[in-house]
């Protein structure tokens, strides 16, 4: 299968693969643009995704960059309708029990107002969310934010982007050859496709396909999961907001569980800290619980391993700031959906979109956490850059994969105090 050599061919049909395909193509109809993914679009981390999205962040280039997507979405359901995808301002708490934590930073007062607001007053939180521990003492609730369908956002871009002429090829890259300033890309199939511009959007796989073409690009992998179960006894209201838990904790395990995990070194872990982050949320008739606390970095697999105790070790923590929840630890809900997905980052959790140092080889990556709600945004600045258009947003260049060759921005990177993780 060759094509001509002017062709754009996006390695990986995810999320932002599509999102950069669509906004080529709604730009320049003309152009002659390859969708090439080892399996169908959407199936591999886009499906993992929590489908959340919110407009806040502690850094200026992430707010305004989470900003600008959400107005994309915005824009795509008021061409295509409405109900083009379901996207439901449901908001966003992050929860904690100490009234003086702060969860992100410090921000102005106009910043807080602007954003986000912060709740303290006991009684505010008891009548507003009465599921809620007395413990917690401090909600930080994002308004504009909620959660989208992201398969049928995503269907809808890939759709439109194949009526502009989009080709999608299914195929598992073997090999890229340069030939000049153009790419002859090999499948395991022998069949060849010719691209004059390569797009690495191949999610954590994004190092596999770079090192092809000679590139080691700063990211890492962490595997996380989720799960769904079913909610029969109502624990969780259907119109609660995806609620964080911000406090690090330690599991309340059992006396005789806490002798088990100390006897038993692969359970010794058990016994540690956990980082805050845990969220939960409906989802239908049920509840989605995740918690990103996996801090190994390691090579992608196309299958991951199946986690007997995760679901456990979530409900436990879950049940430190909703009580009501511990009903459910020990007689977990059946069935239980559970899946894993990878986080793909950069040390600061910023994105790498944008030219690289190979001459017409661009990146688009590194969404960790946030893939979802910024993939708009993160494919309209990597057509931009495809398309040499000079008018880019002023978060571009923290994103940029020169990025760590900037004192200015490594300076940023350097005074953020957390890790960047959702």
């Amino acid at each position: 299968m060759s094509r001509n050599n002017n062709a754009i061919v996006i390695c990986g049909a995810g999320i932002a693969g599509i999102a950069t395909a669509y906004y080529l193509l709604k730009t320049n109809p003309k152009l002659n643009i390859v969708l090439l993914d080892k399996n169908q679009p959407l199936s591999f981390t886009t499906s993992r995704s929590g489908e959340n999205f919110r407009d806040f962040w502690p850094q200026k280039c992430m707010r305004e960059f989470a900003s600008d997507s959400i107005k994309l979405m915005k824009q795509l359901r008021e061409l295509h309708g409405q109900d083009a995808f379901k996207m439901s301002f449901s908001g966003y708490n992050f929860i904690s029990k100490n009234k003086d934590k702060h969860i992100f930073s410090t921000p102005s007062e106009s910043l807080t107002h602007q954003y986000y607001k912060e709740i303290s007053d006991p009684t505010t939180i008891g009548n507003q969310y009465p599921y809620l521990s007395e413990e917690v003492e401090k909600i930080v609730s994002i308004t504009n934010a909620g959660h989208i369908d992201v398969y049928a956002m995503g269907s809808l871009m890939l759709s439109e982007a194949k009526k502009l002429g989009a080709i999608q090829v299914e195929g598992e890259i073997k090999a890229i050859q340069k030939n000049g300033t153009s790419f002859e890309i090999i499948l395991q199939s022998q069949k060849k496709i010719d691209a004059e511009t390569l797009v690495i959007a191949s999610g954590p796989f994004i190092n596999h396909v770079a090192n092809m073409v000679g590139l080691q690009l700063p990211i890492e992998n962490t595997l996380q999961r989720k799960f769904i179960i079913p909610d029969p006894k109502k624990l969780i209201p259907r119109d609660m907001p995806f609620s964080i838990y911000a406090d690090a904790q330690y599991l309340n395990w059992s006396k005789e569980e806490k002798e088990f995990f100390a006897s038993e070194e692969k359970y010794n872990w058990l016994l540690n800290e956990f980082p805050g982050g845990l969220h939960i949320k409906p989802e239908g008739e049920g509840i989605k619980l995740g918690w990103a606390f996996n801090t190994n970095n390691e090579l992608p697999q196309w299958e991951t391993p199946f986690s007997d105790i995760f679901p456990q070790v979530v409900l436990k923590g879950a049940s430190s700031f909703i009580p009501q929840l511990i009903e459910y630890e020990n007689n977990i809900p059946t069935p239980i959906t559970e899946y894993a997905g990878y986080y793909t980052r950069t040390k600061e959790n910023w994105p790498l979109i944008g030219p690289t140092t190979i001459p017409n080889v661009h990146v688009i990556g590194a969404l960790s956490g946030y893939g979802t709600m910024t993939a708009c945004a993160a494919g309209q600045l990597c057509s931009k850059y495809i398309l040499n258009d000079q008018e880019l947003p002023d978060y571009a260049p923290y994103f940029h994969p020169n990025k760590y060759q900037n004192p200015a921005i490594v300076k940023e990177i350097n005074a953020i105090k957390s890790d960047g993780q959702l």
